[in-house]
């Protein structure tokens, strides 16, 4: 079976390229450069987008706002990058599709270069403890595509499984890999349980998203879990909550998400612009749709910095 990173890297996006050291600011952009990266970018768009008809929209509407004049003013590639890019997301309303700089990200990838050091230390896996009241308490700022994620994931849930309740802490979390949110979900949930489905650009399911076994992981099937999360959340993260909501499976405490849904991959437009573009879409089982431009819908809506405290009174018969 192709793995989903293999899919979501089309082979436009697994590109090497090596950079000097130095990367220069500011760099000149000329007209011929802008119009023929505003041809490469719809070439793209047309190939690969997850929604053809929203492809045609947009590129139509970036060559008419080239042929009109209204991008002259953008002189560098920093400026096209920011600008065309605002562009895309205006026109499509899909908060996941970006342009980038090769340079600036050291490569053409859909993964987002981390300078947060609490996205980067530990694999955003931040706390793992005990509440009063025997409320286990997880704390995660992001999803890393990584083999090192999973094993402080699951260690991680290990040490709580004998706590009465757990509270996983996704408020300050972003997106990343679909595969650690498979696996963390595994843990509670049984085995072959049906997560999500994937979708191509005509409606074609490529894959089926199944529970993963997991050792050790009996207690936690069974324990009471709340999830708290705020208006940032996006993504990943957003396939966590959504995934055990509909499943019955967790209580949600917050506000609603921010609504991206898409795997999004990468392809290389030129020597120095890639675009970050969504090119398939999962689907829920239990609803038949997903959270895109929506957000995940909390349980019990509160404010952000009141959902631990509600999730407390909660699991304390306190609310």
């Amino acid at each position: 079976m192709i793995s989903l990173l293999k899919r979501q890297c089309l082979a436009l996006a697994l590109l090497v390229v090596v950079f000097p050291f130095f990367v220069q600011a500011n760099t000149p952009l000329t007209p011929a450069e802008r119009q023929a990266s505003i041809v490469g970018i719809n070439t793209i768009l047309n190939q690969q987008y997850v929604f053809p008809e929203t492809a045609l929209k947009v590129s139509a509407l970036l060559l008419q706002q080239e042929q009109s004049g209204a991008l002259a003013d953008i002189t560098t590639q920093e400026q096209f990058a920011d600008k065309v890019g605002d562009l895309m997301r205006q026109y499509s309303g899909d908060g996941h599709l970006s342009l980038a700089l090769i340079a600036e990200q050291g490569g053409v990838s859909h993964r987002l270069k981390e300078t947060e050091e609490r996205k980067i230390n530990n694999f955003a896996f931040e706390q793992a403890r005990i509440l009063p009241g025997n409320v286990g308490y997880l704390k995660l700022h992001k999803f890393w595509q990584a083999e090192e994620a999973h094993k402080i994931g699951h260690a991680a849930l290990v040490f709580l499984s004998h706590s009465d309740h757990i509270v996983i802490d996704l408020r300050d979390s972003a997106g990343g890999s679909p595969q650690l949110v498979q696996y963390l979900i595994s843990h509670f949930v049984p085995e072959g349980t049906l997560l999500w489905e994937v979708l191509d650009r005509n409606g074609k399911s490529t894959e089926q998203v199944l529970s993963l076994a997991v050792p050790d992981s009996e207690l936690l099937k069974t324990k009471p879990l709340y999830i708290l999360q705020s208006k940032q959340l996006a993504s990943a993260g957003e396939f966590f909550t959504y995934t055990l909501q509909q499943l019955g499976r967790a209580v949600l405490i917050g506000e609603t998400s921010a609504g991206l849904a898409h795997y999004t991959g990468a392809a290389q437009v030129n020597d120095w612009l890639f675009v970050r573009i969504p090119m398939f879409r999962p689907i829920n089982p239990v609803t038949g749709t997903n959270f895109e431009r929506v957000g995940v819908e909390p349980n019990i809506r509160v404010s952000a910095e009141m959902a631990l405290y509600t999730a407390l009174k909660v699991v304390n018969k306190g609310s």
